[in-house]
C-alpha cells in the first residue's frame, strides 16, 4: 500500500466523518497538554523570581513601598515601630501542619509615620475566641520587624468577606489592603510583611511565624503529560481500528 492509499483508508464514506472527530480531539488534547506546559513554565519562573527576591537583603520599609510594585512582592522587609492592637485582624483558613486556623494581622506605627499590616503568624481555629484580640495580644513598646513583603491581596469575585460588625469587619479571606483601609483610622501601606520563624520558641500567647515559600511546582507537569498522553492513545487506538477494519 502506497502512502496515497493508506491515507485514503481514513477518508472512505462515513469514516472521513469520524476521522475529522478524532483529528479535533487530539489537536484538543494536545492544546490542553501545551497549556498545562505553559502553567508549569510560568510556576518555575515565578518561583525562581520569588527564591531569588526572599534572599536580597531586606529593605528599610520606606525604602521597598518607593520600588515599583512589581518589583516588591517577596522582598526582604524592615520596619521599626509600634503595635497596634487595637486594629488586628484575622486571615482566615490558614493551615498549619495540616491544622485549619488563623493568622493575625497587626497595624505596625513605623518610626517614620507610616503603618503597615504585619502578619504575625498563625494561631489554631479553636482557640479564636471572643477574646482573641487580648489573648494574642502584640509585644508593646518599639519593636523591630524584619520579613517577607506581600503584596495587597485581589478580592475574589466569588467569594464573600463577613458582613461588618458596627462598622469592623475581624475575620478576611483576602488581605485586600483598599478594602481593610476602609475600616482602618490609619493609611496603609500597600501590602503587608509576614514576620519570618527565626527558631526561638513560642509561647501559647502568641502567634506562630509561617515560613514564606515559593508556591511549588504543583502537577501542571503531570496534568500536561496526561493530555499529551490521551492525544497519542486516541491517534494511536484510531490507526489501530481502522487498520483492522480493512
Amino acid at each position: 500500500m502506497d502512502n496515497m492509499q493508506y491515507f485514503q483508508q481514513f477518508w472512505q464514506g462515513r469514516r472521513r466523518y469520524l476521522t475529522v472527530v478524532v483529528v479535533i480531539g487530539v489537536i484538543i488534547l494536545a492544546r490542553l497538554g501545551v497549556w498545562q506546559l505553559d502553567r508549569h513554565l510560568q510556576r518555575m519562573t515565578n518561583n525562581q523570581l520569588t527564591t531569588s527576591r526572599m534572599q536580597m537583603t531586606a529593605l528599610p520599609l520606606a525604602q521597598l513601598v518607593a520600588l515599583p510594585a512589581g518589583e516588591r512582592d517577596f522582598r526582604g522587609v524592615s520596619a521599626v515601630g509600634q503595635y497596634d492592637p487595637a486594629h488586628q485582624i484575622l486571615w482566615r483558613n490558614r493551615s498549619y501542619f495540616g491544622r485549619t486556623g488563623f493568622q493575625i494581622l497587626t497595624p505596625l506605627q513605623s518610626d517614620d509615620g507610616s503603618v503597615v499590616l504585619v502578619n504575625r503568624g498563625w494561631v489554631p481555629y479553636e482557640s479564636v475566641t471572643a477574646e482573641w484580640s487580648t489573648q494574642f495580644a502584640p509585644p508593646t513598646g518599639l519593636q523591630a520587624v524584619i520579613g517577607v513583603w506581600r503584596e495587597s491581596q485581589a478580592a475574589s469575585a466569588t467569594v464573600d468577606e463577613a458582613p461588618l460588625e458596627n462598622g469592623w469587619r475581624a475575620k478576611w479571606f483576602f488581605i485586600t489592603i483598599p478594602a481593610i483601609q476602609s475600616q482602618m483610622p490609619q493609611t496603609l501601606v500597600p501590602g503587608f510583611i509576614e514576620v519570618q520563624p527565626d527558631g526561638s520558641a513560642y509561647d501559647a500567647n502568641q502567634p506562630i511565624p509561617i515560613a514564606t515559600t515559593d508556591m511549588g511546582m504543583g502537577s501542571n507537569l503531570s496534568y500536561s503529560i496526561q493530555w499529551f498522553g490521551f492525544a497519542v492513545i486516541l491517534a494511536v487506538g484510531y490507526i489501530v481500528v481502522v487498520q483492522r477494519m480493512r
